[in-house]
Protein backbone atom coordinates (compact mmCIF):
# COMPACT_ATOMS: atom_id res chain seq x y z
CA UNK A 1 0.00 0.00 0.00
CA UNK A 2 1.56 3.51 -1.14
CA UNK A 3 1.77 6.33 1.40
CA UNK A 4 -1.67 8.09 0.31
CA UNK A 5 -3.97 5.06 0.08
CA UNK A 6 -5.19 5.32 3.19
CA UNK A 7 -6.66 8.54 2.26
CA UNK A 8 -8.29 7.95 -1.21
CA UNK A 9 -9.95 4.70 0.79
CA UNK A 10 -11.54 7.02 3.51
CA UNK A 11 -12.39 9.69 1.02
CA UNK A 12 -14.25 6.90 -0.89
CA UNK A 13 -11.59 8.60 -4.16
CA UNK A 14 -9.01 7.41 -6.94
CA UNK A 15 -6.38 9.91 -7.83
CA UNK A 16 -8.05 10.88 -10.52
CA UNK A 17 -10.94 11.79 -8.06
CA UNK A 18 -8.48 13.51 -5.71
CA UNK A 19 -8.14 17.26 -7.62
CA UNK A 20 -11.43 17.69 -7.67
CA UNK A 21 -12.28 16.91 -4.21
CA UNK A 22 -9.47 19.37 -3.33
CA UNK A 23 -10.99 21.99 -5.93
CA UNK A 24 -14.42 21.62 -5.21
CA UNK A 25 -13.84 24.00 -1.58
CA UNK A 26 -13.72 20.67 0.69
CA UNK A 27 -10.25 22.25 1.32
CA UNK A 28 -9.18 25.11 3.93
CA UNK A 29 -9.49 28.32 1.64
CA UNK A 30 -5.76 29.19 2.78
CA UNK A 31 -4.53 26.21 1.22
CA UNK A 32 -3.93 28.17 -1.94
CA UNK A 33 -0.53 29.27 -3.09
CA UNK A 34 -1.75 33.26 -2.81
CA UNK A 35 -2.52 32.21 1.08
CA UNK A 36 -2.20 34.87 3.78
CA UNK A 37 1.31 35.02 4.79
CA UNK A 38 2.17 32.55 6.87
CA UNK A 39 2.37 32.87 10.53
CA UNK A 40 5.51 30.76 12.07
CA UNK A 41 4.77 27.55 13.99
CA UNK A 42 7.41 25.39 15.98
CA UNK A 43 9.11 22.68 14.18
CA UNK A 44 8.62 19.11 15.30
CA UNK A 45 10.53 17.28 17.28
CA UNK A 46 12.40 15.41 14.53
CA UNK A 47 12.56 18.25 11.40
CA UNK A 48 13.50 17.31 8.39
CA UNK A 49 17.16 17.83 7.12
CA UNK A 50 17.94 19.87 4.64
CA UNK A 51 19.20 17.92 1.43
CA UNK A 52 22.55 18.78 0.48
CA UNK A 53 21.37 19.05 -3.12
CA UNK A 54 19.12 21.92 -2.22
CA UNK A 55 21.19 24.66 -1.66
CA UNK A 56 23.34 24.41 -4.95
CA UNK A 57 20.61 23.61 -7.83
CA UNK A 58 20.96 25.19 -10.98
CA UNK A 59 18.57 27.83 -11.66
CA UNK A 60 15.63 26.94 -13.69
CA UNK A 61 16.25 27.82 -17.65
CA UNK A 62 13.94 29.65 -19.63
CA UNK A 63 12.47 27.50 -22.65
CA UNK A 64 12.23 30.14 -24.84
CA UNK A 65 10.77 30.45 -28.59
CA UNK A 66 10.04 27.62 -30.40
CA UNK A 67 9.10 25.66 -27.10
CA UNK A 68 5.63 24.06 -26.84
CA UNK A 69 2.68 26.46 -26.09
CA UNK A 70 2.26 26.54 -22.96
CA UNK A 71 -1.15 25.79 -20.93
CA UNK A 72 -2.97 28.57 -19.72
CA UNK A 73 -5.37 27.00 -17.52
CA UNK A 74 -4.82 26.14 -13.79
CA UNK A 75 -2.86 22.68 -13.40
CA UNK A 76 -2.91 20.36 -10.95
CA UNK A 77 -0.14 19.26 -8.49
CA UNK A 78 1.00 16.18 -7.77
CA UNK A 79 -0.83 16.79 -4.24
CA UNK A 80 -4.21 17.52 -6.21
CA UNK A 81 -4.54 21.23 -5.04
CA UNK A 82 -4.69 23.82 -8.21
CA UNK A 83 -1.94 26.06 -9.12
CA UNK A 84 -2.16 28.94 -11.36
CA UNK A 85 1.12 29.18 -13.35
CA UNK A 86 0.14 32.28 -14.96
CA UNK A 87 1.04 31.77 -18.28
CA UNK A 88 4.20 30.26 -17.65
CA UNK A 89 5.18 26.86 -18.55
CA UNK A 90 6.65 25.14 -15.07
CA UNK A 91 10.66 26.22 -15.64
CA UNK A 92 9.79 29.70 -16.52
CA UNK A 93 7.02 30.08 -13.07
CA UNK A 94 10.21 28.01 -11.53
CA UNK A 95 12.81 30.79 -12.45
CA UNK A 96 10.79 33.84 -11.65
CA UNK A 97 10.32 32.56 -8.25
CA UNK A 98 13.32 30.53 -7.48
CA UNK A 99 15.73 33.19 -6.04
CA UNK A 100 13.34 34.08 -3.40
CA UNK A 101 12.14 30.59 -2.43
CA UNK A 102 16.35 29.97 -1.63
CA UNK A 103 16.85 32.86 0.18
CA UNK A 104 14.36 31.05 2.60
CA UNK A 105 11.71 32.60 1.56
CA UNK A 106 8.40 30.14 2.55
CA UNK A 107 5.84 31.69 0.24
CA UNK A 108 8.05 31.46 -2.80
CA UNK A 109 9.25 28.18 -1.51
CA UNK A 110 5.89 26.71 -1.58
CA UNK A 111 5.05 28.53 -4.75
CA UNK A 112 8.17 26.81 -6.33
CA UNK A 113 7.03 23.20 -4.53
CA UNK A 114 3.70 23.38 -6.35
CA UNK A 115 4.97 24.38 -9.58
CA UNK A 116 7.97 21.45 -10.13
CA UNK A 117 5.33 19.14 -8.30
CA UNK A 118 2.83 19.57 -11.39
CA UNK A 119 6.11 17.52 -13.08
CA UNK A 120 6.44 14.95 -10.58
CA UNK A 121 2.80 14.29 -10.77
CA UNK A 122 3.25 13.48 -14.70
CA UNK A 123 5.68 10.42 -13.81
CA UNK A 124 3.35 9.05 -11.26
CA UNK A 125 2.27 5.41 -12.44
CA UNK A 126 -0.91 5.22 -14.82
CA UNK A 127 -3.58 4.04 -13.41
CA UNK A 128 -5.90 0.91 -14.57
CA UNK A 129 -9.35 2.59 -16.63
CA UNK A 130 -11.91 0.27 -17.52
CA UNK A 131 -13.06 3.22 -20.00
CA UNK A 132 -10.80 3.31 -23.09
CA UNK A 133 -11.90 6.82 -23.39
CA UNK A 134 -10.99 8.05 -20.22
CA UNK A 135 -7.75 6.65 -20.49
CA UNK A 136 -7.18 8.42 -23.66
CA UNK A 137 -8.51 11.50 -21.93
CA UNK A 138 -5.71 10.61 -19.04
CA UNK A 139 -2.99 10.18 -21.70
CA UNK A 140 -3.80 13.66 -23.52
CA UNK A 141 -3.66 15.39 -20.75
CA UNK A 142 -0.44 14.19 -19.69
CA UNK A 143 1.20 15.21 -22.99
CA UNK A 144 0.10 18.00 -22.73
CA UNK A 145 1.74 18.51 -18.80
CA UNK A 146 4.81 17.00 -20.22
CA UNK A 147 4.86 20.11 -22.92
CA UNK A 148 4.27 22.35 -19.88
CA UNK A 149 7.35 20.98 -18.28
CA UNK A 150 9.65 21.23 -20.67
CA UNK A 151 12.81 22.11 -19.77
CA UNK A 152 12.73 21.32 -16.31
CA UNK A 153 15.23 18.58 -15.46
CA UNK A 154 14.72 15.14 -12.93
CA UNK A 155 16.68 17.03 -10.45
CA UNK A 156 14.79 20.21 -10.24
CA UNK A 157 11.50 17.96 -9.86
CA UNK A 158 13.01 16.38 -6.86
CA UNK A 159 14.32 19.34 -5.42
CA UNK A 160 10.23 20.40 -4.45
CA UNK A 161 10.89 18.46 -1.41
CA UNK A 162 13.74 20.66 -0.14
CA UNK A 163 11.63 23.79 -1.14
CA UNK A 164 8.21 21.93 0.86
CA UNK A 165 10.40 21.04 3.98
CA UNK A 166 10.65 24.91 4.01
CA UNK A 167 7.71 25.69 3.84
CA UNK A 168 5.84 22.93 6.16
CA UNK A 169 8.91 24.24 8.83
CA UNK A 170 7.74 28.11 8.80
CA UNK A 171 4.04 26.85 9.21
CA UNK A 172 2.50 26.55 5.72
CA UNK A 173 -0.57 24.25 7.19
CA UNK A 174 -0.67 23.14 3.24
CA UNK A 175 3.05 22.15 3.07
CA UNK A 176 2.89 20.33 6.36
CA UNK A 177 0.04 18.62 4.91
CA UNK A 178 1.99 17.48 1.62
CA UNK A 179 4.67 16.18 3.71
CA UNK A 180 2.22 13.36 4.41
CA UNK A 181 1.13 13.02 0.58
CA UNK A 182 4.28 13.11 -1.08
CA UNK A 183 5.63 10.15 0.84
CA UNK A 184 9.01 9.62 2.22
CA UNK A 185 10.77 9.89 -0.79
CA UNK A 186 7.89 12.10 -3.00
CA UNK A 187 6.62 9.33 -4.79
CA UNK A 188 4.13 6.53 -3.74
CA UNK A 189 6.14 3.53 -1.83
CA UNK A 190 5.28 0.53 -0.07
CA UNK A 191 5.74 1.34 3.49
CA UNK A 192 5.81 -2.25 4.95
CA UNK A 193 8.34 -3.73 2.48
CA UNK A 194 11.60 -1.99 4.25
CA UNK A 195 10.10 -0.69 8.06
CA UNK A 196 13.70 0.28 8.99
CA UNK A 197 14.70 2.05 6.54
CA UNK A 198 16.01 5.21 8.27
CA UNK A 199 14.27 7.81 5.74
CA UNK A 200 10.69 5.92 6.50
CA UNK A 201 10.91 5.97 9.88
CA UNK A 202 12.06 10.08 9.89
CA UNK A 203 9.34 10.67 7.36
CA UNK A 204 6.58 8.75 9.86
CA UNK A 205 7.58 10.87 12.57
CA UNK A 206 7.68 14.31 10.71
CA UNK A 207 4.40 13.57 8.29
CA UNK A 208 2.70 12.47 11.97
CA UNK A 209 3.94 15.68 13.68
CA UNK A 210 3.04 18.02 11.11
CA UNK A 211 -0.12 16.93 10.57
CA UNK A 212 -0.70 17.42 13.70
CA UNK A 213 0.51 21.54 14.03
CA UNK A 214 -2.04 22.05 11.19
CA UNK A 215 -4.48 20.34 12.99
CA UNK A 216 -3.90 22.43 15.77
CA UNK A 217 -4.51 25.50 13.10
CA UNK A 218 -8.32 24.25 12.51
CA UNK A 219 -7.35 22.65 9.50
CA UNK A 220 -10.26 20.45 8.88
CA UNK A 221 -8.41 18.24 6.49
CA UNK A 222 -5.30 17.60 8.54
CA UNK A 223 -7.98 16.73 11.14
CA UNK A 224 -9.97 14.04 9.15
CA UNK A 225 -6.12 12.81 7.39
CA UNK A 226 -4.82 12.07 11.29
CA UNK A 227 -8.58 9.91 11.82
CA UNK A 228 -7.72 8.38 8.82
CA UNK A 229 -3.69 7.85 9.84
CA UNK A 230 -4.51 6.17 13.43
CA UNK A 231 -6.81 3.94 11.61
CA UNK A 232 -4.85 2.83 9.15
CA UNK A 233 -1.75 2.42 11.67
CA UNK A 234 0.66 2.64 8.99
CA UNK A 235 2.57 5.77 10.06
CA UNK A 236 2.00 5.13 14.14
CA UNK A 237 0.28 2.47 15.84
CA UNK A 238 -3.41 2.17 15.01
CA UNK A 239 -5.72 3.65 17.53
CA UNK A 240 -9.38 4.02 17.05
CA UNK A 241 -10.06 5.26 20.40
CA UNK A 242 -8.06 8.73 18.51
CA UNK A 243 -9.36 8.03 14.75
CA UNK A 244 -12.64 8.83 16.27
CA UNK A 245 -11.34 11.20 18.10
CA UNK A 246 -10.26 13.17 15.20
CA UNK A 247 -13.28 12.53 13.32
CA UNK A 248 -15.41 14.86 15.87
CA UNK A 249 -12.34 17.22 15.82
CA UNK A 250 -12.28 17.61 11.85
CA UNK A 251 -16.24 18.11 11.26
CA UNK A 252 -15.53 21.26 14.04
CA UNK A 253 -14.47 23.88 11.38
CA UNK A 254 -16.61 22.43 8.66
CA UNK A 255 -19.43 23.28 11.15
CA UNK A 256 -20.67 19.81 10.35
CA UNK A 257 -20.72 17.88 13.46
CA UNK A 258 -21.29 14.51 13.74
CA UNK A 259 -24.09 12.30 15.92
CA UNK A 260 -23.50 9.81 17.73
CA UNK A 261 -25.47 7.52 15.76
CA UNK A 262 -23.17 7.73 12.86
CA UNK A 263 -20.00 7.22 15.27
CA UNK A 264 -21.14 4.29 16.66
CA UNK A 265 -21.99 2.86 12.86
CA UNK A 266 -18.35 3.75 12.56
CA UNK A 267 -16.35 3.20 15.19
CA UNK A 268 -18.83 1.08 17.73
CA UNK A 269 -18.05 -2.28 17.01
CA UNK A 270 -14.39 -2.32 17.64
CA UNK A 271 -14.71 -0.25 20.94
CA UNK A 272 -16.71 -0.72 24.50
CA UNK A 273 -19.15 1.69 26.01
CA UNK A 274 -16.30 3.39 28.06
CA UNK A 275 -13.63 3.21 25.24
CA UNK A 276 -16.45 4.86 22.89
CA UNK A 277 -16.97 7.51 25.73
CA UNK A 278 -13.85 8.31 26.49
CA UNK A 279 -13.19 9.03 22.35
CA UNK A 280 -16.12 11.53 22.79
CA UNK A 281 -14.45 12.96 25.40
CA UNK A 282 -11.45 13.04 23.78
CA UNK A 283 -13.02 14.47 20.49
CA UNK A 284 -14.30 17.74 22.35
CA UNK A 285 -10.93 18.34 23.77
CA UNK A 286 -9.16 18.12 20.42
CA UNK A 287 -11.40 19.73 18.54
CA UNK A 288 -11.43 22.64 21.22
CA UNK A 289 -7.76 23.22 21.18
CA UNK A 290 -8.01 23.32 17.65
CA UNK A 291 -10.49 25.46 16.74
CA UNK A 292 -10.89 27.65 20.01
CA UNK A 293 -12.55 30.15 18.41
CA UNK A 294 -15.16 28.11 16.74
CA UNK A 295 -18.94 27.55 18.08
Amino acid sequence: MNARLPLLICLGLGAAGLGSWLAAGLRAPDADVAAAPVQPAPAPAAALAQPRWFASMPAAADPGPGQPAVKKTPVYGRNGRVIDLGGLNVAQYVGKHIAAARSGDPKAAYAVYQAESVCAANDDPVADYADPADLAAFQAERKELAALCAGMSPAQVQERLGFLNLAARSGNKAAQIDIYMEGPYGRSVDLAHNPDDPIVKQWKDDALAYLKQAGDQCDHFALALLSTVYDAGEITARDMRTSMAYSIAAAIPRQKPVTREQLRERFGEEMSADEFSGALALGEQLGRQACPATP
